[in-house]
């Protein structure tokens, strides 16, 4: 018989892949090479690792403190958001890019603060 994992654990996973956006966004402009868009660049490189520090700082302090996981909400929000917001929607890859990894943001961050 396989163990099953406790709700813990399984909240403190979905909380960890908000370290995985973080990353992704704030390497995205260079990997993806929408770097000369120089509003992407800064955005997304300020908000990816707000987005990981704010992760990690839920996941180091434990379900006591899942409210935390509501800033990586705005931050997600703010990220989905801002080509529309900052006018780069010329890049369809950076446009893209953040709006896919800005509402990921938000549903992952929303279900660790939510979980439980």
């Amino acid at each position: 018989m396989q163990a099953r994992q406790s709700p813990s654990t399984t909240l403190e996973l979905v909380a960890a892949l908000n370290i995985l956006f973080g990353i992704l966004l704030l390497a995205s402009s260079y990997v993806l090479q929408y770097s000369l868009y120089d509003t992407a660049r800064i955005t997304d490189s300020l908000f990816g690792p707000l987005v990981l520090g704010v992760a990690i700082t839920r996941l180091a302090f434990g379900p006591r403190f899942r409210w935390i996981a509501f800033v990586n909400v705005v931050f997600g929000v703010w990220v989905a958001i801002t080509p529309f917001v900052l006018g780069y929607t010329g890049t369809l890859t950076g446009t893209l890019t953040n709006v896919v990894l800005g509402v990921l943001i938000v549903l992952v961050a929303a279900a660790s603060a939510l979980g439980g």
